[in-house]
């Protein structure tokens, strides 16, 4: 029988050239490239665009703060599916107060980086003559002397009128919902650009101390002292979900609100970026400069007692005021050694009191 030899070279050689092989390993590597990109397949998670309001509220939802829904970004009134706030009853059509539904409507301005705006706030005379009502201090034990902080708390957190106070908050923050940093800003023009008035001394245990406003009292005579400006911008900024302390310096009995910060911003490395309430400035400037008796522009010398109000959110690191801050303490102090600003320096200080409204 004659051998037959497979000439392998020729046998390779002839598979290579062949149509057939090139269509098979052209499917081979098709199916390799699938197997593998089916493997190593992680699908990426899905983002979702959720619409909110200023106060965190998701779109559709009930507000914690009631009556009110969120709705394309605004906090809307809706009395039937959200409910009342305590002190209100609904009566089938809204939620109404027993101290009244007659009030009248007082404008307050503020001004945001140079622009001048307005907000509108309905007082209810009847809930101001409530809270005048109250005592406005506790003592617990026989002979106590009441503390400062509870004084100053019990007007800050009052339920009756929190319910009330509500609107005026809610109204800054449909107004800028997207951002804290502005409604603080907002909150804090507000409060200073309400004019200044002292509301008279008492005789508080042997200590000559301010008769106190209440935040709620500050806003229907649209005029306060640093106590009762401060407690108001303190009461604000807490219910905007901000860190909230109150300044108090015993020795010019005078009070200043600290707003939650990043530390190199902050006052003494609290933690708080100084507000002074009794005139406008940027926040974090903590020179010292506010409106003392008479109206009268003084320093602040002495070390502050610090007040919680409470804990929360902190301003962002990337305030103009920060930098704006350390600009009116440059120019402040040249105006007081000197005299006067060279033509740069006017022209600098021309520009922070447009900015803030400055009246100095």
């Amino acid at each position: 029988m004659e051998e037959v030899v497979l000439d392998k070279p020729n046998f390779f050689k002839k598979i290579l050239s062949s149509k057939l092989f090139y269509i098979i390993l052209g499917i081979v590597v098709i199916i390799a490239v699938i197997i593998l990109s089916l493997l190593s397949y992680s699908p990426s998670p899905q983002k979702y665009h959720y619409q909110f309001c200023g106060d965190g509220t998701f779109s559709g939802q009930c507000s914690l703060t009631k009556p009110y829904l969120c709705e394309n970004q605004t906090l809307i009134e809706n009395d039937s599916f959200c409910g009342c706030p305590d002190n209100f009853q609904f009566n089938g059509v809204s939620c109404v107060s027993k101290y009244g539904n007659s009030s009248k409507i007082i404008t307050f301005n503020y001004t945001l980086y140079g622009v001048n705006n307005s907000i509108n706030f309905s007082f209810f005379k009847q809930v101001l003559n409530y809270l005048l009502s109250l005592p406005q201090y506790t003592i617990y034990a026989i002979n106590q002397t009441p503390r400062l902080s509870d004084i100053k708390l019990a007007k800050v957190n009052n339920p009756v009128q929190a319910s009330f106070l509500s609107p005026l908050v809610v109204k800054i923050e449909n107004v800028y919902p997207n951002s804290k940093d502005l409604q603080a800003e907002a909150a804090v023009s507000m409060v200073q650009n309400i004019p200044y008035n002292e509301s008279g001394f008492t005789d508080f245990f042997g200590t000559k101390v301010r008769i106190g406003r209440y935040p709620y009292q500050v806003l229907g005579e649209d005029q306060g002292s640093c106590e009762g400006k401060s407690e108001l911008l303190a009461y604000m900024l807490k219910q905007m979900g901000f860190g909230v302390v109150l300044f108090y310096f015993p020795a010019e009995d005078h009070e200043a609100v600290g707003i939650k910060c990043p530390v190199e911003y902050s006052y003494l490395g609290t933690g708080y970026c100084f507000v002074e309430t009794t005139m406008p400035s940027p926040i974090s400037f903590s020179e010292g400069l506010y409106l003392g008796d008479n109206g009268v522009v003084q320093r602040i010398s002495s070390t502050p007692e610090i007040i919680m109000v409470s804990n929360g959110i902190s301003l962002s690191g990337n305030l103009p005021d920060y930098g704006d801050a350390k600009l009116l303490d440059s120019l402040s102090n040249q105006i007081e050694s000197s005299g006067s600003l060279n033509p740069l320096q006017e022209s600098q200080m021309n520009g922070l009191r447009k900015k803030y409204n400055l009246n100095y």
